[in-house]
C-alpha cells in the first residue's frame, strides 16, 4: 500500500456486508457472476466445484459456496444458510470478501480499523504495464525502464501470495501479442483491483462501455439426491449502457445561465 485512508475501529463494512447467514449480516455489495468468471483457472476445471483450481484472489475478494468463512461453511443452497430465498441474500450467490475484517462477532458488536486504499504498487505497475504496451509493445522499453509490459504484469501475477504463471498471451484475443497484452492487461485489472473503485472508469477510458450492457450472472447450488451439487449460471438482471453516457448531461440551469455558450452533450 503506497496511500489510504484509515478510519477508526468500528464494524459498519462488515454489519453491511457480512453474508446474511452470518448472524448480523445483511449482505450488501454482492459481487456479480460475470466478475468471479473473470478469475482464471489454474489447473483444469472442476464441474463439481466451479471454485477450485482458480486464481487465489477469486477467494480473497470472493465468499462462495463451499467456502469457510467466519467460522462456517457459506451455503447458498436452498434451505442452507446462505440460501437466495432468505430474506435479503445475495441474487448473485456470491457475497463480498474484500476490505472485511474475518471473524468479527457482531453481536457482541467487535470492531476492527479499516483502510480505503487510494492507490497501492499493484496500481502502478499495472498502470506502467499498459502504457510500456502502447508504447513499445509486450516485450520492448526505453532505457530508463528496466522492465518490459510483460515483465510488468509478471510482477503482479508471480508475487508470494498470489503464484500464478506468466501471462499466457495465446489465451486472449487479438491479431498481434500488443493487442493480446492489451486484453491480458484489462484482465489483470479487473480481478486485481476489483472492488478499487477503478474498474468503471478503465471501461469508459477504454471506451469499453458496452461491457456495462452484459447481462448481470449469478450462480445457484443444487443438492441432488446424492447429497452433491449441481452448479446453474443464472441470469441476475440486465443493464444498459448507451454511447450518451460516456458523459454526463449538463443540469439545463447550467445550460440557460450560459447564454447559449454551453450546448448539451449528445444524446441528452
Amino acid at each position: 500500500i503506497i496511500m489510504a485512508r484509515r478510519s477508526s475501529a468500528n464494524n459498519s463494512l462488515e454489519k453491511a456486508n457480512y453474508p446474511i447467514g452470518t448472524a448480523g449480516g445483511n449482505s450488501g455489495l454482492t459481487p456479480s457472476g460475470n466478475l468471479a468468471d473473470a478469475y482464471e483457472y489454474v489447473s483444469a476445471p472442476d464441474p463439481a466445484n466451479p471454485f477450485a483450481g482458480r486464481d487465489p484472489r477469486l477467494g480473497y475478494t470472493i465468499a462462495t459456496h463451499g467456502s469457510e468463512w467466519n467460522g462456517r461453511i457459506i451455503d447458498i443452497s436452498e434451505g442452507g444458510s446462505d440460501s437466495y430465498h432468505a430474506t435479503n441474500a445475495s441474487r448473485t450467490g456470491y457475497y463480498l470478501k474484500k476490505y472485511l475484517t474475518d471473524n468479527l462477532v457482531l453481536s457482541q458488536d467487535q470492531t476492527a480499523m479499516h483502510h480505503w486504499i487510494y492507490f497501492r504498487y499493484a496500481e502502478i505497475l499495472l498502470n506502467f504495464a499498459e502504457a510500456a504496451n502502447e508504447a513499445y509493445g509486450p516485450d520492448q522499453t526505453d532505457a530508463t525502464a528496466g522492465i518490459s509490459a510483460r515483465e510488468a504484469l509478471n510482477m503482479v501475477r508471480g508475487r508470494t501470495s498470489v503464484g500464478l504463471p506468466a501471462v499466457d498471451l495465446s489465451k486472449f484475443n487479438g491479431s498481434s501479442d500488443q493487442e493480446r497484452m492489451r486484453a491480458a492487461i484489462k484482465a489483470e485489472r479487473r480481478v486485481e483491483l476489483a472492488f478499487e473503485d477503478h474498474r468503471y472508469w478503465d471501461l469508459l477510458r477504454w471506451k469499453d462501455g458496452e461491457e456495462l450492457s452484459k447481462e448481470i450472472t449469478g450462480i445457484k447450488a443444487i443438492k441432488d439426491s446424492e447429497g452433491s451439487y449441481i452448479f446453474e449460471k443464472t441470469k441476475v438482471e440486465d443493464r444498459v449502457f448507451e454511447n450518451k453516457m460516456y458523459r454526463y448531461p449538463i443540469p439545463f440551469q447550467e445550460i440557460s445561465k450560459s447564454k447559449g455558450v454551453l450546448v448539451q452533450n449528445i444524446g441528452w
